[in-house]
C-alpha cells in the first residue's frame, strides 16, 4: 500500500465531528459520529447498543442533532422489539479440546436479538454449559451469560455431521427437521420476496413460478457496495424480474420493482418489524406477515425511518 492510499484510508476513518443527541420525550441520549464519508448515530435503548447509518449529503446543511433525535424516537415508536429471544441461525455446535480446559463445546451461527451485538453477524459463543430441545422446535444452548435459541430447521447439517455426538438424539432430530428448512412459496404468476433480519441486506429468498412454467425461477442476489450507500440486486431469467433496493436500518427502499406485470408480495420471516418503501407507499411487515405491494397495504402515515447505509462500515475506532 502506498502513502497516498494509506492517507485516503486515514482520512476516511478520521472522526470529523461528534454531535450529542437527546430525546426529551424518551430520556434517551446518543451521539452522531461524522466521519465525512460515513455518518452514524449510536445510542442505547433497553440495554441494547444500536448503531444506525445516517444519510450523508455534503450539499445539504443537515442538522444532525435534530435528525438523530428523530431517528431515535422513530426507532422507539416503530422499530424496537421487546422480550426478543437471542437466536442463532444456520448454526452448529463444535467440539474443542485444550490442554488447560479439556473438552468443551462452542456454538456457531448468525445471531439476532443479542443486546450487545447487531443482528445478522456470524459469531461463536462462549463455552456451552448445557443444551436441551424445547417444545418449540429449538435447541436451547446455555452459556455462562446467555441463552441461545437455535431453530432445529436452521441447523447447518453438513457441519454438524462432523460433531453429531454433541447433540442428543442427533440422527432422530436430523431425520425430522432436515427437510423443514424455511422456504416460503407462493402461487404461480406471483412474485414473493422474502426478507429477514437474520440475513445480510435483509434478503432471504425469492420465489416465483411464471405462468406456463412448472418450476420456480432461478435467481441471483448480489450486493453492490457503494461509497455512500450500498444496494441489493435480485434478478431472474434475463431480467424478467429485477428488484433493487437500498437497505437501511430495519427498512428497505426500492428503486426497481420490475416483475413483468406479476403481483409483488413481501414476507418477513424474521423476528423484528421491517418496512419497505415502494412505489405505492411504505409497507409495514410485522414478523411473520406477508403483504402484496399495493396502495391498500401502504401505511396511511409514513413513519420517519433511518435512511442511511445499513452497514456504516469501514470505520476504525
Amino acid at each position: 500500500m502506498d502513502e497516498k492510499q494509506q492517507e485516503m484510508i486515514d482520512n476516511k476513518n478520521a472522526l470529523k465531528k461528534e454531535i450529542p443527541v437527546y430525546s426529551e420525550k424518551y430520556g434517551v441520549h446518543g451521539k452522531v459520529l461524522d466521519y465525512g464519508v460515513v455518518t452514524k448515530l449510536v445510542f442505547n435503548y433497553n440495554g441494547k447498543d444500536l448503531e444506525v447509518g445516517i444519510h450523508n449529503n455534503p450539499l445539504m446543511n443537515t442538522d444532525y442533532a435534530q435528525m438523530g433525535q428523530q431517528i431515535m424516537e422513530s426507532y422507539i415508536e416503530n422499530l424496537s422489539s421487546k422480550n426478543r429471544k437471542v437466536m442463532l441461525h444456520n448454526w452448529y455446535i463444535e467440539d474443542h479440546l485444550s490442554q488447560r480446559s479439556g473438552r468443551y463445546a462452542l456454538a456457531h451461527g448468525i445471531v439476532t436479538g443479542h443486546t450487545r451485538l447487531p443482528d445478522s453477524i456470524f459469531i461463536y459463543t462462549s463455552k456451552i454449559r448445557e443444551t436441551y430441545v424445547n417444545g418449540e422446535g429449538e435447541l436451547v444452548v446455555l452459556t455462562m451469560n446467555t441463552e441461545y435459541h437455535c431453530p432445529l430447521n436452521s441447523c447447518d447439517w453438513e457441519r454438524q455431521d462432523q460433531y453429531a455426538d454433541m447433540i442428543p438424539d442427533y440422527k432422530k432430530i436430523k431425520a425430522e427437521y432436515k427437510d423443514k428448512a424455511l422456504r416460503p412459496a407462493i402461487e404461480p404468476g406471483k412474485v414473493l420476496l422474502v426478507l429477514s433480519n437474520f440475513c445480510h441486506y435483509y434478503f432471504h429468498s425469492l420465489y416465483c413460478i411464471p405462468e406456463g412454467s412448472d418450476k420456480p425461477c432461478e435467481y441471483s442476489g448480489d450486493a453492490h457496495v457503494g461509497m455512500f450507500q450500498d444496494s441489493y440486486l435480485v434478478e431472474t431469467d434475463h431480467g424478467r424480474i429485477d428488484l433493487r433496493y437500498f437497505p437501511h436500518f430495519q427498512n428497505i427502499e426500492f428503486y426497481s420493482e420490475h416483475t413483468q406485470g406479476m403481483p409483488l408480495f413481501l414476507e418477513n420471516v424474521g423476528d423484528v418489524t421491517l418496512y419497505a418503501k415502494s412505489s405505492v407507499g411504505t409497507i409495514k411487515l410485522n414478523p411473520g406477515e406477508r403483504k402484496e405491494v399495493t396502495k391498500e397495504n401502504a401505511e396511511s402515515e409514513t413513519p420517519s425511518l433511518p435512511n442511511g447505509d445499513l452497514y456504516p462500515a469501514g470505520i476504525i475506532e
